[in-house]
This record gives C-alpha cells, structure tokens and sequence, in this order.
C-alpha cells in the first residue's frame, strides 16, 4: 500500500502536474499557519517572516532535489537585472499599480484600504518607524522573492515548453489561488500575468522581484491613500474613467516596449529563426491538461474550504 501511494505521488511530481502539486504543498502550508495563526492567536508580527520563508522553502527544496539537485538551479532564470531593465522595472511596476487599483475600484468598489497577505497578515502603519520598517521586511520584500522563485521561476521551467500563454496564464491562476481571498482575486491573477511577461521579456527573476517589490511598497504605503481619494471625490465614475484611461495608456506603451525587449532577447538566444509559435488549440489543450491535473484540482479545493471558512 505505501508502495502505491509512493509511486503515485512521484507520478504526480515528475507529471505535467508537479508544478501544481508544489503549489498545493504551499498553499496547505499556509492555510494550517492561518488556522493555527486563528486559533491559538499567534502573534502574526512575530511569526511571519519565518513563516514565510518554511512554507515556501520546505516545498521547494523537496522539489528542487527530486529535479536534480544543483545541476537544476542554472534552469531558472537567476541572472540580475541589467541596465537596460531599469526601465521595464519602473515602467511595468507603474501599469501594475494603476491596474491593480483599478481592478480594486471596479471589482470591490475600492473597500480595501489595508493591504494582506494570503488573507492572514494586515499591513497597517502605527506612525512607528520600527513598525514600518518590519512592514518593509515582511510584506515588500520577502514575499517577493519566494512567491518569484516558485510561480516565476519553477513554474516557467517546467511549463514553458507547452506554450508560453498557457504557462503564463496557469502560474497566474496559482498565484491568484495563494490569496485565499476571492474579492482580490482579478487583482492577483492581472499581477501573475504581468510578473510572467515581463520575465519573457527580460529573461530574469530578478527583475521580476524588483517589480514586485515595487508594487508591494506601492500597496502597502500608497495605495490605501489613492483608494480613499474615492470617498472625497464628487463623481466618482469620472475619477474611474480618469483612471482607467491613464492605464490603458500606460499598458499600451509598456506591452510596446516589452515586444521589442522580447524580439531582441529572442533574436541574441535563438537567431534568425527565433519564432517559435504553439498552436492555439494546442495552447488551449495544455493549459486543460495542466489545470485539470489531480493536485491542480486538489488547490482548487483548498482554496474555496479555506475562504469559506474564512467567510464564516
């Protein structure tokens, strides 16, 4: 019996499936520091920044060996930012906050001042500078540089040979899944999609993270301020419209540069014949085969439990 269960679960991680396989590990990680966090009513402050890195880190490494260990390390797109990505940071992390504040004021009508993290850690200011500063550590920058590592980094790896839409809209389903929260949700899966462009563009985790940790400082420290502006506002739908076009402007420029930044990189790694296309039905196909993998089915299932309890 421990036999079969053995070989069903390496079935699982060496399948299509094993990226999401990871993710439920992650997320179940998470969900039992939510309750434990609930019921024993842990000091969140205390807890998070070791949390963190153990709920994505134990997970990882597992994976990380049974792909090899060391020689799977090169795989994952490591380099630094270079020069020329100065501005795809600046200018990507400035539509990420536009559009994640629109699709704030849209989908929620911009009731979410606070910013959280998978639904169990509240960033609020106190006015104490060591308060900020652990706001700094435990929201903008460590959350960043996991949540990269594994939906940016290993979930490209093992997925992009199946079409790069496919990968980037199944990592950003999961990143969206890590919430446990439905109302942000859109927000997260519009911050996945993003994130993974831009790696296609830049070749480099790292200048995701930068990114990322861009719109965290953004979300925690300046957003909560935009989103009240709503409230003093007199008509509002003009403030929204006012908002939605300087975004689409910003996203038409962006995707502009991204295209010419990815042909460039696409040229200098694979030559003159550096098309490389994925049918669209085939695009589709592999996108079902991933999302509708046991574990993949088994996050579903995760998620809405948890945020039905959390509901109650």
């Amino acid at each position: 019996m421990l036999k079969k269960i053995k070989e069903f679960l390496l079935d699982m991680l060496f399948a299509p499936s094993g990226t999401a396989l990871l993710a439920f590990c992650v997320m179940l990680l998470i969900s039992i520091f939510n309750l434990l966090n609930t019921t024993l009513f842990l000091g969140s402050n205390a807890t998070m920044l070791l949390f963190i890195p153990l709920a994505f880190g134990v997970p990882t490494f597992f994976f990380w060996l049974s792909r090899g260990g060391r020689k799977y390390i090169p795989t994952q797109h490591l380099e630094l930012p270079k020069k020329i990505h100065i501005p795809t940071i600046l200018f990507s992390s400035l539509v990420l906050c536009l559009g994640s504040t629109l699709i704030n004021l849209i989908f929620i009508d911009g009731k979410y001042t606070d910013f959280s993290l998978y639904n169990a850690f509240f960033a609020s200011r106190n006015g104490n500078i060591f308060n900020d500063l652990y706001l700094v550590l435990a929201f903008c920058i460590v959350p960043p540089i996991f949540e990269g590592l594994v939906f940016r980094g290993i979930f490209i790896t093992e997925n992009e040979r199946r079409g790069r839409l496919a990968t980037t809209l199944f990592s950003a389903l999961f990143f969206a899944l890590l919430s446990f929260d439905a109302p942000i949700f859109p927000q997260r899966f519009f911050m996945g999609a993003l994130l993974c462009i831009v790696l296609f563009a830049t070749e480099s985790i790292a200048t995701t993270v930068a990114l990322h940790v861009l719109y965290n400082f953004y979300a925690v420290f300046v957003e909560p301020t935009f989103i009240a502006l709503k409230n003093v506002s007199s008509n509002f739908a003009l403030f929204a419209y006012g908002w939605a076009i300087l975004t689409l402007v910003a996203i038409f420029f962006l995707l502009s540069h991204l295209s010419r930044l990815y042909r460039k990189y696409s040229h200098d790694k694979f030559g003159e014949s550096f098309v490389r296309s994925t049918p669209r039905e085939r695009t589709f196909w592999h996108l079902v085969e991933l999302s509708l993998s046991i574990p993949a089915i088994a996050c579903y299932v995760l998620y809405i439990i948890v945020t039905l309890i959390i509901g109650i």
